[in-house]
């Protein structure tokens, strides 16, 4: 795979814009204590924000620095996180090259937990006494600017609450199991659901059709979906893809694919309102992307929606049959590995969107593979490493249910269930185990 061109976070050097989120800077002088505090002070105010990234090698106008900034490591990194924050964080570093060769590094911040992250030590003072950069006990977020400043009124604080009290909501959840009803639906949820997917799978075949009618990705390709169960109201849809960027990038950091399920970007590539008149309801709103549209220039073929009721969906050809998968012609494979991170990323998404609803209780899974027949089993660059034999049936369904408490503490066990049907297509559901989901995890993992 030419991971450059997959990685969604090409997409900050590529096409800078500053928001929330994103911070952009000319350099960062780690070799004076004002630089570092400045820099703490940033990375503080991007975990409350609920995650972001730092990226280092543009001017304030956004054009490339000249002449070429030295750039952090991840060890740098960690040094000024332990020295000024509280509790610490794990920081992410990448380095990515821009059209023309001049190489950028992109901080990866990640959300607060239960707790928000605050400034555990001053900053150096100036010549009149004056703690400059960052003040040992104040908690920084982001502010329109953008800027990373000081969080001073109860407005400010309430989002930041929220986000701390859905976190420790779902650790408690985990331990107590706290839908003890089991794993019975809400009434007409699954209704709900197989209309939802199936009216997602006609717009997934017209828009084969109309933009791309020689592709197998109308016959070829997963579709995977599911539904939150919650007794709460549902999100504003003006919040909704702010919400989906924070839930992507807490995900990323668990299931690094270089270009995750439900991608929001700007641009005209990013997401619009839409609604359905085959769904029941025809006059629900919901974000949709469409990147057939977009295949002969991102080379993907996501067809997403999610609606602030937390219905979700996602239907996307194999990479197997890309130009990534060298030298095998489209078709022929099907890569476990590929399969395993695609569930898990589902699950795990899943999972943290559903700290967005106040009540939220289950999670319902619909997954669907198609053009699966005479596939043989491989992986990137080497067949797999149990033979099994080519699958005879073309398509393959699962469902699964889970409590928010499971999907915490055992998503290992959803996943495996989730993937059950195709495993056995294959013949290597001996293999595919909850066991051998957690092992496989340890390397999707961002480094």
């Amino acid at each position: 795979m030419a991971k450059a061109a997959m990685d969604a976070l090409q997409s900050l050097i590529d096409d800078p814009n500053e928001a929330l989120g994103t911070e952009y800077k000319a350099e960062i002088d780690l070799e004076t204590p004002i630089g570092r505090a400045n820099f703490a002070r940033h990375i503080a105010a991007l975990a409350n924000h609920g995650g972001g990234y730092l990226i280092i090698g543009f001017d304030d106008d956004l054009t490339p620095r000249e002449p070429r900034p030295s750039l952090p490591t991840r060890d740098d990194v960690s040094r000024v996180v332990k020295r000024y924050l509280d509790p610490p964080l794990q920081c992410d570093v990448r380095t990515l090259d821009d059209a023309e060769g001049r190489t950028y590094s992109v901080v990866v911040v990640p959300s607060h937990g239960a707790v928000p992250v605050c400034a555990s030590a001053d900053g150096p003072q100036d010549a009149s006494g004056r703690v400059k950069g960052i003040t040992r006990g104040v908690h920084y977020i982001r502010k329109p600017g953008p800027e990373s400043a000081p969080l001073l009124t109860s407005q400010e604080w309430t989002p930041l609450i929220r986000r701390c009290a859905l976190a420790e909501r779902s650790s408690l959840l985990g331990a107590i199991e706290v839908a003890l009803r089991g794993g019975d639906q809400a009434p007409g949820l699954d209704a709900v659901l197989a209309s939802w997917a199936e009216a997602a799978s006609v717009a997934y075949y017209r828009g084969v059709e109309a933009n791309c009618p020689d592709s197998k990705v109308a016959t070829a390709r997963f579709h995977f979906a599911y539904a939150i169960e919650t007794q709460g109201e549902p999100l504003k849809m003006s919040v909704l893809a702010d919400v989906l960027r924070r839930v992507g990038h807490e995900l990323d950091q668990q299931v690094h694919t270089g270009w995750g399920m439900f991608q929001v970007f700007d641009g005209p590539i990013g997401p619009r309102s839409k609604t359905d008149q085959r769904l029941e309801d025809g006059d629900l709103e919901f974000l949709e992307m469409n990147l057939l549209e977009q295949d002969s220039k991102v080379g993907m073929t996501d067809l997403w929606r999610v609606a602030a009721s937390g219905l979700a969906s996602i239907q996307r050809g194999y990479i197997e049959d890309t130009h990534w998968w060298k030298d095998i012609p489209p078709g022929q494979v099907f890569s476990p590995n590929q399969m395993a991170m695609s569930v898990t990323e589902l699950v795990r998404h899943a999972s943290l969107f559903a700290r967005e609803f106040g009540e939220a209780t289950q999670v319902h899974f619909r997954c669907e593979w198609r053009g699966l027949k005479g596939r043989q089993l491989h992986d990137f660059h080497h067949p797999w490493m149990f033979s099994g034999h080519p699958a005879e049936d073309d398509g393959r369904r699962s469902r699964a249910s889970a409590t928010i408490g499971t999907l915490e503490t055992s998503w290992a066990e959803v996943a495996a269930e989730l993937a059950g049907p195709v495993a056995r297509a294959f013949g290597i559901d001996h293999v595919v185990t909850p066991a051998w989901f957690t092992g496989q995890s340890a390397a999707w993992v961002r480094r």
